[in-house]
């Protein structure tokens, strides 16, 4: 009977997927866990690993097609089997899934004590069943048993940080001469691909093509995936939430000064070099506990505003072919020295493509920084379904008045866009209004 490939359902949040490209094509062996496809969602590159062997049957959706969850996409069977008609709605696939799962379980429960051979596995029924309740997979085991057989021992012996590697990029490695050791996976979790295998040797293969016009002076080059999303999600934000921009300049003298007072300390505790970046991320975590509407999210039917009793902060982080916005969960209970490794930690994953689908959902508020740039005023879109976002910008020596008299001070334009469906400009003022006074004495948020 032929096996469905679904589009997986990667978070609850998850609805739909992109699919990048496929690795194989129709009429193609695939091995049990060797990567089928890999898909987009929510601006995260993820690989799809086969759940059976068998030879690709037919491909129903095709690379750039963006697909709903638990959808079929493909089919894995034996060679020369029919296919069914795909007529199955969304719950009913997931029914399916449900109950292949308790069969599973069952055939897990009531596996005979006899020696087999699987899917060109090699491995004792003790080995698979210890797999099973461990989540291992067995590509990734070294059998030490007769012609490399898997025994439970191996099974217990491997360790969660051995090197997760797709079986194709191991064989292209072992040809190649590559040592795994040196290579940094790019795949779901961190697993080495194909790619960079690849990329070491030299090989790499190039996805997007460009088209240079007859006048020689013009190229024109497909969208990345990335992209595509990022202009979809923002042409929905943009026209459909009503925004204005409020914006407000900030002495940022004690906030310079608290970072230099810290630095060496929380530099020797985390080994992570605090920020200006890091202070503000804590002052607007405390100041949005004081406003709840400024936290709030719209319901999708635009009837009832949802308040959040928790500050799961995004920091918008760009990268050289778009934008991700990665979450730090609980932003309002952490210290300073939390807030700085959770930072780093998202920061450096984001840049490497190593964050995980959820890890880009569900935020109650933005933060986006451009002042690393020198840009001094911006209109930043809100990050759906996000009511608010802050801009902020690049510090100035300015003149200002003090006491009667000129002086030189370290200012900086907070630019805050709002939902004008949740939230009215006097609210939004309040609220620019306490993180200022935050800022201006940032003891507070050490309190």
């Amino acid at each position: 009977m032929a096996i469905e490939v679904i589009m997986p359902k990667a978070g609850m949040d998850m609805q739909e997927g992109q699919i990048i490209k496929w690795y194989k094509n129709e009429g193609d062996y695939v091995e049990r866990g060797e990567i089928l496809l890999e898909i987009m969602t929510d601006k995260v590159n993820m690989e799809v690993e086969a759940e059976t062997s068998g030879y690709l049957l037919k491909i129903l959706k095709n690379n750039g097609e963006t697909v709903p969850v638990v959808t079929p996409i493909g089919y894995i069977g034996e060679k020369g089997e029919e296919i069914p008609e795909v007529k199955e709605s969304k719950e009913t696939v997931q029914d399916k899934l449900e109950i292949k799962e308790e069969i599973e379980e069952i055939k897990t429960k009531e596996e005979p004590e006899v020696l087999e051979i699987k899917d060109k596995i090699r491995a004792t029924p003790a080995a698979r069943r210890m797999a099973r309740e461990r989540n291992i997979n067995l590509l990734e085991v070294k059998g030490s048993g007769p012609k490399g057989r898997i025994q439970q021992i191996d099974v217990e012996n491997y360790k969660e940080g051995d090197i997760k590697i797709t079986p194709l990029a191991r064989r292209i490695a072992e040809v190649e001469g590559i040592d795994l050791e040196n290579i940094i996976g790019s795949g779901f979790e961190g697993k080495i691909i194909k790619e960079d295998v690849l990329k070491l040797v030299g090989k790499e293969e190039k996805n997007i093509t460009e088209e240079v016009m007859e006048d020689g002076r013009t190229r024109v080059v497909p969208m990345s995936n990335m992209r595509k999303i990022i202009a979809k999600r923002m042409s929905e934000s943009y026209f459909s939430a009503p925004t204005f921009t409020l914006n407000t300049e900030v002495d940022m003298t004690k906030v310079i000064e608290l970072r230099r007072t810290v630095k060496e300390q929380i530099l020797e505790e985390t080994k992570k070099k605090i920020t200006i970046t890091d202070i503000i991320l804590l002052a607007t975590a405390r100041a949005l506990k004081n406003h709840p509407l400024v936290n709030a999210s719209l319901s999708e039917d635009g009837e009832n505003i949802i308040y959040h009793d928790y500050v799961d902060l995004a920091m918008a982080v760009g990268l050289e072919n778009g934008l991700l916005t990665p979450v730090i969960r609980g932003a309002d209970k952490m210290t300073l020295t939390e807030i700085v490794v959770a930072a780093k930690d998202v920061t450096e994953r984001t840049i490497n493509m190593k964050l995980l689908p959820h890890e880009l959902q569900g935020s109650t508020f933005t933060v986006s920084n451009l002042g690393m740039y020198g840009i001094t005023h911006f209109d930043p879109i809100i990050n759906q379904p996000n009511s608010a976002i802050l801009g902020v910008n690049t510090i100035v020596e300015k003149l200002v008045p003090v006491d009667g008299k000129a002086k030189v001070k370290p200012m900086m334009t907070l630019s805050l866009t709002v939902d004008h469906r949740v939230i009215d400009g006097v609210v939004g003022a309040k609220f620019l209004q306490d993180l200022k006074s935050l800022l201006e004495n940032p003891i507070k948020i050490l309190i």
